[in-house]
């Protein structure tokens, strides 16, 4: 009777440490596919949230997403710690013209002490002196010898020095900008393929005079947010969310739908997405308002990730693009704030799908341009956009 019983308590222990085993590897496995899969192929990591969606639903993944990007940030401080809280994303060296150069340094908008970025070639006679003063510096190419885009990188968050946000300055006196949507997305039906042809791809006429890209908001099912392009309507607008608008003159504006942006017979694109993070020249205190809806059904506003949005001075005549590698909404709007927005919204977040884009002529005439990344830990594409593209982004041409 005692060896039965024995017996009975080794085979229950055995099952025991056969659960725990298991269970063990399915949260190493888990780990594996949401916090080491994204940081080793950003784009694998984003295949299997998307697969992840359309099996479970948005919420449960953004619930996963949330407590990896909390993992890859205590991650990313700690290491920051032991390499002398370098940051972990630097401006890409863009050669498309020829000046004296000189170093440029991250600038920083905090009182604390920081460590300059890598270094990064600029040409000297090209700096883009006007206000704001943040150390804006010539990007991209240059139309008769003046600058049409200028870039910054910021230093943001005192607590994260690993992390940075990259501004792009762009010129609306001297570049056009235009909305295409992706073959995908935001979702469509057939009559937006009948009226665009070759739907994401930029039009062959609007690539002689291109000069950069970038990407646009979330998937449809993240919020149905509103877009239209070239008068056509994918999704309708939503009142009172953060849209910017093309006009039929060209000029640009970003405000509130019913509440600055309203539907108008000039009005010939638009594109939504969440709550505006800047408004009047002021925070959005909805920046600080933790829900996930608003947010676009995904992680929080509070988390940190890669996170990118677009912002216009009060003049309208500078469109500022940020991209940063370790955001809040919080985070990203000051940062917009910061280099002059009046009005600001988010765009689309996650490294896999952050782009901004300046193209260079390759002398081929097979394919005569290709698409350089502003930054170094962007996906490189050089085709970017220049092929049908599933998702929506803007892009920019000379008039």
């Amino acid at each position: 009777m005692t060896r039965v019983l024995t017996g009975n308590k080794i085979s229950r222990k055995a099952s025991w440490l056969s659960l725990f085993f298991s269970i063990s590897l399915l949260i190493a496995a888990l780990f594996g596919v949401v916090v080491i899969l994204p940081a080793v192929s950003p784009a694998s990591g984003a295949q299997v949230a998307d697969l992840l969606r359309s099996v479970v639903g948005p919420q449960p993944v953004a619930d996963i997403e949330s407590v990896s990007f909390r993992i890859k940030d205590a991650i990313n401080q700690y290491l920051s710690v032991h390499d002398g809280g370098k940051a972990q994303i630097s401006i890409y060296q863009y050669t498309a013209y020829q000046a004296p150069v000189a170093a440029r340094k991250l600038v920083s908008t905090s009182n604390n002490p920081f460590q300059p970025v890598q270094a990064v070639n600029i040409p000297a006679t090209d700096v883009v002196s006007a206000a704001p003063q943040i150390g804006w510096h010539a990007y991209g190419q240059t139309m008769n010898g003046t600058p049409m885009m200028a870039q910054a990188l910021l230093s943001q968050d005192p607590q994260r020095p690993y992390a940075a946000i990259a501004l792009v300055r762009i010129d609306l006196s001297r570049l056009q900008l235009h909305m295409m949507p992706g073959y995908l997305e935001p979702s469509h039906d057939g009559n937006i393929l009948k009226a665009i042809p070759n739907v994401g791809m930029i039009p062959l006429p609007d690539q002689s005079h291109l000069i950069a890209a970038f990407n646009g908001g979330f998937k449809a099912v993240n919020g149905h947010y509103g877009m239209m392009v070239n008068g056509l309507t994918l999704l309708p607008p939503q009142p009172g969310l953060a849209t910017l608008a093309v006009y039929r003159d060209g000029h640009v504006n970003i405000g509130a739908w019913e509440g600055g942006i309203s539907p108008t017979p000039d009005l010939v694109a638009f594109r939504q997405n969440c709550p505006l993070i800047v408004q009047n020249g002021q925070l959005n205190q909805m920046v600080n308002v933790v829900n996930y809806v608003m947010w676009g059904n995904t992680i929080g506003n509070q988390d940190i990730t890669w996170r990118t949005g677009v912002g216009i001075t009060k003049d309208s005549r500078y469109l500022i693009y940020a991209v940063g590698n370790g955001a809040s909404v919080q985070t990203l709007a000051q940062a917009l704030l910061n280099a002059g927005a009046y009005n600001a919204m988010q765009l689309d977040i996650n490294q896999h799908y952050a782009h901004f884009a300046a193209y260079q002529s390759t002398g081929n005439s097979a394919s005569p341009l290709k698409a350089v990344q502003l930054l170094d830990q962007m996906e490189s594409d050089p085709s970017l956009y220049l092929t049908p593209h599933s998702r929506d982004y803007f892009y920019l041409t000379t008039y």
